[in-house]
């Protein structure tokens, strides 16, 4: 049938060349906007297993490096908290003013910290929160209209603030940057910035510890999904969840990934399209959150008891699984997964803490990681 089509196909464009008209071989020849196409790959695309998604953004981005901080023992950044405890550590968004709206300084204490506990065996458990009545705003409106100005869609008063935008101008801010970036900026300048915040993100998502997100009050956009970034999410209930971008003329693209991956397709597209506050008796039935508390004074005794549970596990074991399901999602059934998988078992199974673990069994006592202790904040 596709035979008989182009066979067609090309009897017409012989007969419209005979009476002078050209076809070309592209439908869009001759038109002023021509969008972008995703080309097919060429050959098949990496497995996550082959080429992790770390080593295609330093591709990208360049080599890990601090942002604003260096180190747990040099840290200044005031907008994002960081402390770490015996086997826990604690990161606090600190924007309270501004409902902890993701902005310069809060990424780079997410990215920062991230790269830290990466480097930090001894930390088994973090936990993430915000100070204020919000957990997270998501994106700030404010940066959006600065990089309005870096790409030159307003002007900004130089030595000065630029104008704060009002609550129904922000999709207006959003849109423009948008036409900003499509018109003036370098394909690779775009990619960059969005494999920037991308980034965000997936190291959270890929930390080795377990993480806990403390939903001290409603999360909005990106907020959303730092706490699908987390492997539990406890919250107040008085939160909300609110995915509003499709009001603004956009979309959740950047955290779909993680939104998905957490509460499943159906639940996630009708969050993302109706743009409805979800409770959080909803985004406990969705998986979103695991545990409601009744107000933010129970966080501690919450976080103890899950500490509680995880001192049996073993860290590199519960690394090793988050890594392990990770590049597992959403792959179908294949030989390559499967031989994965029984690598990733046997690199495991004769590894030390499996040594440890069965040797602790065959004797009736604890390995080591059972009484290393986990210091949980009282309050």
């Amino acid at each position: 049938r596709r035979g008989r089509a182009e066979a067609d196909f090309q009897a017409e464009r012989a007969a419209l060349k005979a009476l002078g008209v050209e076809l070309a071989n592209d439908h869009l020849d001759g038109y002023v906007y021509k969008p972008e196409r995703q080309k097919a790959s060429e050959g098949e695309e990496a497995k996550p297993w082959e080429v992790s998604l770390a080593d295609q953004m330093e591709g990208l981005l360049g080599p890990s490096k601090a942002q604003l901080c260096d180190s747990i023992d040099r840290w200044t950044n005031d907008e994002f908290l960081f402390e770490i405890r015996e086997g826990v550590a604690y990161c606090t968004m600190n924007r309270p003013a501004a409902n902890n709206a993701m902005n310069d300084g809060i990424n780079a204490g997410l990215l920062d910290a991230a790269r830290i506990l990466k480097g930090r065996t001894d930390v088994r458990v973090v936990v993430l929160t915000g100070n204020g009545r919000m957990f997270c705003a998501g994106g700030d409106p404010k940066a959006f209209q600065a990089a309005q100005a870096d790409a030159g869609v307003v002007a900004g008063e130089e030595g000065g603030d630029q104008e704060q935008l009002t609550g129904s101008e922000v999709g207006a801010a959003i849109s423009g940057f948008a036409d900003a970036m499509q018109a003036n900026v370098s394909k690779r300048s775009r990619e960059v910035m969005a494999v920037g915040l991308a980034k965000v993100f997936y190291e959270w998502a890929t930390l080795p510890q377990f993480t806990i997100a403390l939903m001290n009050g409603s999360a909005m956009g990106g907020g959303v999904g730092l706490v699908c970034c987390c492997d539990m999410a406890i919250a107040v209930k008085t939160a909300h969840i609110t995915l509003s971008e499709v009001k603004l003329g956009v979309i959740p693209a950047v955290i779909s990934p993680h939104v998905i991956r957490t509460i499943g397709a159906a639940n996630a597209k009708k969050l993302f399209v109706t743009a409805e506050n979800c409770t959080m008796t909803q985004a406990r039935a969705y998986g979103m959150v695991q545990r409601i508390v009744g107000d933010a004074s129970e966080f501690p005794a919450a976080v103890k008891e899950v500490a509680a549970k995880l001192r049996a596990c073993a860290p590199g074991a519960l690394a090793a699984t988050k890594r392990c399901a990770l590049n597992c999602f959403n792959q179908p059934m294949s030989a390559g997964l499967m031989n994965y998988t029984v690598h990733e078992y046997v690199q495991t199974r004769k590894g030390q803490e499996c040594e440890e673990g069965m040797k602790a069994l065959a004797s009736r006592t604890k390995p080591r990681w059972v009484d290393s202790p986990i210091d949980v904040r009282e309050g």
